[in-house]
């Protein structure tokens, strides 16, 4: 069975790897010189560094929630990883949502731990927004700005609506009566339960979460300046935080369309996407393997111990 479907991972990992080849291939100069390929090999292996940390921070969170191994949770963002830089407008997110649910049996909460991982990236957004503001290049700012504070807003309902959805759980307990309310009631309980139990796993896990989410952004903004170390050392760091900014918006067009019009996003973009595929085949592999019985070690972890053994 696990080997099963291992075995189907193989036409995807073709896929990826086919659309990396196809596109690395292009003609961009600074790829085919030697000077600047020890600066590629670094970087890209930055970006993986910056993208392990980043699974790192999703199996701490789907532990909790989700009662997935961390391995598997580790495994399932390498694997998904690459498809952040292929499918435009981040429906890689929809892969990592459907593998969540797949692996922890659970649509809702395979999406509260999705939202509080994405949503520590907030903060971070709005800085990165307000240092371009201040060095006079706003270009991307109306997107970085809106982009950080929608996730800083998720962040803070997923604190304050289970306390809402109390007062709410209170006041139909005590002013209304019928079949109506009662399915009412069912409702807002299960996800004031499920709202909560995402708050809980914050709490426990913030101070991992704040370092490790600080560390992500250091590691791939130092994946950048390498790059630009690379082709123009007379670069700065502002450059770095646009560029990160252009490639995020830019990749899928450069992957899928072959669109080479900003040709330092290209270079990063064919740097890191090498980056993530050297981590997906095997990961890919190792969780296809790991896939099929995620959901019995976690139906078995979760199902309740035998009395005797209890006793």
């Amino acid at each position: 069975m696990t080997s099963r479907t291992s075995i189907r991972f193989v036409p995807i990992i073709l896929v990826v790897i086919a659309i990396a080849a196809m596109r690395t291939l292009a003609p961009v100069d600074a790829l085919h010189s030697w000077t600047t390929l020890p600066f590629l090999v670094a970087a890209a292996t930055l970006y993986l560094l910056a993208h392990m940390m980043r699974a790192a921070r999703l199996a701490v969170i789907a532990m909790p929630m989700l009662g997935l191994s961390f391995r598997t949770a580790f495994l399932l963002h390498l694997f998904v990883a690459p498809w952040s830089l292929i499918m435009p407008f981040k429906l890689d997110e929809a892969i990592r949502l459907y593998e969540l649910r797949h692996t922890g049996k659970s649509w809702s909460r395979a999406m509260i731990t999705l939202l509080i991982d994405r949503s520590m990236d907030g903060l971070v957004l709005l800085t990165l927004g307000l240092t371009l503001l201040l060095s006079g290049r706003p270009g991307n700012i109306m997107l970085l700005g809106l982009s950080g504070f929608v996730l800083t807003i998720i962040l803070i309902m997923l604190f304050t609506l289970p306390i809402l959805l109390e007062a709410v759980q209170s006041y139909i307990f005590q002013h209304h009566y019928g079949a109506h309310a009662l399915r009412s009631l069912r409702v807002i309980d299960y996800l004031r339960r499920l709202l909560t139990a995402g708050r809980t796993t914050i709490n426990r896990t913030a101070l991992f979460l704040a370092i490790i989410t600080f560390w992500i952004w250091i590691v791939e903004l130092a994946a950048v300046a390498t790059v630009l170390a690379g082709i123009d050392p007379a670069t700065s760091i502002f450059d770095a935080i646009d560029l990160m900014l252009v490639r995020t918006d830019i990749s899928w067009r450069i992957l899928l369309l072959g669109d080479m019009s900003h040709q330092r996003a290209a270079i990063l973009t064919m740097t890191f996407v090498w980056g993530l595929v050297a981590a997906f085949v095997p990961a890919a592999l190792l969780y296809g393997r790991r896939r099929g019985s995620e959901p019995l070690r976690t139906l078995a972890a979760t199902r309740p111990a035998p009395i005797l053994t209890r006793l």
